[in-house]
């Protein structure tokens, strides 16, 4: 069913976070821009442009995310931010909040953590001496998958400001609340378990009180995992599951979605915008990733923006409970496809995204390998153990995505059309449709997708049999949706063929996958 809008929905000239102190527009760090590239010198007056008004030539954001997940940021990062952003003349908390993402400790040393939660004292402290503001109000907690990590994180927290208190003279600001980061479509489906958990814990074991909570909802990683249907579908019905369960709670919950400009990463992009805001309506604030803010038109971007920001803050579709039960069955079915193709090409993807040219400063991608062991486990089909091992070596997220367009294959097709075959068969005409009905992206991710189909250049790069699996899922797209996209342009078919005699000589491809970006509009 669907429940009205709130009474604060917000125009578009209205800022969110002045009206109800939760963003809009977060900007992130990702290194998915075609365009441009930044060091982490750099990345100071990034933020300044990023969070600058749209009137005085910036991109208009209200959050700025320092990420230290996988990322060599320096420490005092948040301070250097704050400190030219407030000689700009905007408000910490007013105009701005800036958000760091900690490193996932299950994969980085948990000193790490101890050394961005430093920074933070330091640059609320700065903040508030200059302001009487509080810039940082949050942190994000990646691949959060129990109650017990983020309650370990908040404890460090509130030990670290106590410590901050005393030695550095920081007074009057609050302990930052955890954001968790919800990264895979297992997580999305019990999204609900997750805040309960830590709801009824952060209370008990350090007596703080949430009255609302932040919940980040990650697309890219889901798709990774589990393809692009199911990430799909996942998110649809974690925004559900959350917010009946703080309307039961009496909790309010501001989900945050965490998306990109390819399809398979979400597809926030100019020409997708309006489909997006219903398919994932209920959020508050939305990534604003390079790419969007980089390899966009300006008018394009300012439209996109409007366009978010005239829909934030409304109800979610709060599904039946029989319907979240039957839509993580199609996930699961979905799954299956997508993994079909996956684990026979990890491979290939791998030796491509090597290729893939670096934007940002980060760690080893083999620190952040990626264990697609739960996915199978999800999954539950035993003809995919025969070939699959555990840990595969894949990229992260958007290596992976500008990888999959290098090998001809656009991602959001992958496993895309037999698995809407499969959900309908396995589980009947109703089911199909309701997938259908909530994902009204589809149409246009599988119009997008296909200008950047090119089976013979798949082909080059792998057995035939592989590529049918693909050319099955594009047989039953088109019959589904009836799209016919332009082509692509003819130099994006020789920058192709460019880059697979460059692989296959042993040279960089680097040049033609950064030139394929440009004219899709992201790298990956």
């Amino acid at each position: 069913m669907l429940i009205g809008l709130r009474v604060y929905t917000v125009a578009a000239e209205e800022p969110l976070l002045k009206l109800i102190g939760i963003p809009l527009a977060m900007a992130t760090q990702h290194p998915d821009s075609a365009n441009k590239g930044f060091n982490s010198q750099e990345e100071v007056g990034e933020a300044l442009l990023d969070l600058l008004p749209l009137s005085e030539g910036g991109f208009g954001c209200d959050e700025k995310m320092i990420d230290y997940e996988g990322k060599l940021t320096p420490y005092q990062q948040m301070k250097w931010v704050v400190e030219e952003l407030i000689k700009a003349g905007l408000e910490p908390g007013e105009d701005f909040i800036i958000t760091p993402r900690v490193p996932a400790e299950k994969l980085e040393e948990a000193e790490r953590q101890f050394f961005v939660l430093m920074g933070v004292m330091t640059a609320n402290k700065y903040s508030i001496d200059k302001t009487g503001n509080q810039a940082i109000r949050y942190i994000v907690h990646p691949m959060s998958e129990s109650p017990q990590e983020l309650l370990v994180l908040q404890r460090r927290v509130v030990k670290l400001q106590r410590l901050a208190e005393e030695e550095l003279g920081l007074h009057g600001a609050e302990p930052p609340k955890i954001i968790p980061l919800i990264e895979e479509v297992i997580r999305h489906l019990h999204a609900d378990k997750l805040l309960e958990g830590f709801h009824a814990n952060v209370a008990k074991q350090l007596g703080m009180l949430y009255d609302s909570y932040r919940v980040f909802l990650g697309k890219s990683d889901a798709a990774l995992g589990y393809g692009h249907l199911a990430s799909s579908i996942s998110l649809v019905v974690a925004l559900s599951k959350i917010y009946r369960w703080g309307q039961q709670e009496g909790v309010r919950v501001y989900p945050i979605i965490g998306v990109g400009k390819p399809p398979f990463r979400g597809h926030l992009a100019p020409h997708a915008v309006d489909k997006f805001v219903m398919q994932y309506r209920g959020y508050y604030t939305v990534t604003i990733q390079t790419a969007l803010r980089y390899d966009t038109p300006r008018e394009d971007y300012i439209h996109t923006l409007r366009i978010l920001r005239e829909n934030a803050a409304a109800d979610a579709k709060v599904l039946s409970k029989e319907e979240e039960r039957v839509l993580a069955e199609a996930a699961r079915i979905a799954t299956r496809e997508y993994l079909r193709f996956l684990i026979q090409v990890a491979d290939i993807v791998y030796t491509v995204s090597r290729h893939v040219p670096k934007r940002r400063e980060r760690v080893p991608t083999e620190q952040y390998g990626r264990d697609i062991s739960p996915s199978l486990a999800f999954a539950s089909d035993p003809s995919l153990l025969v070939n699959a091992k555990s840990t595969l070596p894949l990229p992260r997220a958007i290596r992976f995505t500008a990888s999959m367009y290098t090998l001809g294959i656009p991602p959001a097709l992958v496993g895309l059309g037999r698995g809407l075959e499969a959900i309908r068969k396995r589980l009947g005409e109703e089911v199909y449709e309701l997938v259908l009905k909530l994902l009204p992206s589809l149409p246009t991710d599988v119009e997008f997708e296909l200008r950047w189909w090119f089976p013979d250049i798949a082909r080059s790069y792998m057995p035939s049999e592989i590529v049918k699996l693909v050319e099955e899922d594009v047989r039953i797209v088109r019959d589904v949706f009836g799209v016919e996209p332009e082509p692509a342009p003819p130099e994006y078919k020789k920058l192709m063929l460019e880059a697979r005699g460059n692989i296959a000589a042993g040279r960089s491809a680097a040049k033609q996958i950064e030139d394929m970006g440009k004219i899709r509009g992201f790298l990956g």
